[in-house]
């Protein structure tokens, strides 16, 4: 299996990705406007990757893409946890179904924690779904039971 960094070229591609992931693990109805929906995550992708805020990879097996993930960079204000205010999210871990069992994930998860420690990051954050928290648990992630959220919308 080969691992490569994502480029802005892959947006089209990481788009069609997240969108694969969301329809099969969403509980709720897709936005009424799925063609905003998948322009707004391409254009999130070309200028993430292009202005270095988002660093992905693809996996490839034989040339054939197997998975994909990316960690979103974030500077805050110092905290004890963070000292530096540096942080990453992961985010859009996916692997397609063909590919499961074989280790995609863990390769991917692997790199995007180096590209983190590189970056100067202090801790990585995620949500994780059902089937990957076994593979976070496995690297060290662990539970927070504190966070909150405010839909804003």
């Amino acid at each position: 299996m080969e691992l490569r960094q994502v480029t802005a070229d892959d947006a089209g591609l990481l788009t069609e990705l997240r969108l694969a992931m969301r329809r099969e693990r969403e509980t709720v109805p897709a936005p009424e406007d799925m063609i905003a929906f998948e322009k707004g995550n391409y254009d999130f992708f070309r200028n993430a990757i292009a202005d270095g805020s988002y660093i992905g990879f693809i996996a490839l097996e034989e040339g054939i893409v197997a998975g994909t993930g990316g960690i979103c960079l974030h500077n805050h204000p110092p905290s004890y946890g963070v000292p530096n205010g540096k942080s990453a999210c992961l985010l859009n871990m996916y692997t397609l179904p063909e590919f499961r069992g074989k280790g995609v994930a863990g390769k991917i998860l692997a790199a995007l924690v180096e590209c983190a420690k590189a970056a100067g990051c202090c801790k990585v954050f995620l949500n994780a779904s059902d089937m990957g928290k076994p593979l976070y648990q496995k690297f060290g992630f662990s539970d927070v039971a504190n966070e909150m959220v405010l839909d804003i919308r």
